[in-house]
């Protein structure tokens, strides 16, 4: 749960740190609701079709994404992703296993792996 946290706390600070990335995330959450607002009054028809509302969800979606290209989502998430292995790398080498207390009839996080038969 610790890496989750810090996880989600590294994608805060990137959108926070990128306001095109934000305004394109905002715009397409604003479109998606302006959506389900007006299909709760009356459906969207084109040329005698009626357009359902996942499938306006998904052309938000589709026509939303070269924008976040253009905003520099790709590079947000890989940038993320990084940090974030990073470090969890870097707790996991300097976490300290000797000083867990560990009860005496549970097993040893520290050993031989294999037993001699």
């Amino acid at each position: 749960s610790n890496y989750m946290l810090l996880f989600l706390v590294l994608v805060v600070y990137c959108l926070i740190s990128s306001p095109m990335l934000l305004i394109v995330i905002a715009a397409a959450g604003g479109a998606a609701y302006v959506a389900a607002r007006k299909n709760k009054d009356r459906k969207l028809s084109i040329a005698g079709h009626e357009i359902t509302l996942p499938y306006q969800f998904r052309i938000i979606s589709v026509c939303s994404v070269p924008f976040l290209f253009l905003a520099g989502a790709s590079g947000a998430v890989f940038w993320v992703l990084g940090a974030s292995i990073f470090c969890v790398t870097l707790h996991a080498a300097f976490y300290n296993y000797d000083a867990l207390d560990i009860p005496e009839d549970r097993e040893q996080l520290v050993g031989p792996i294999v037993e001699d038969v």
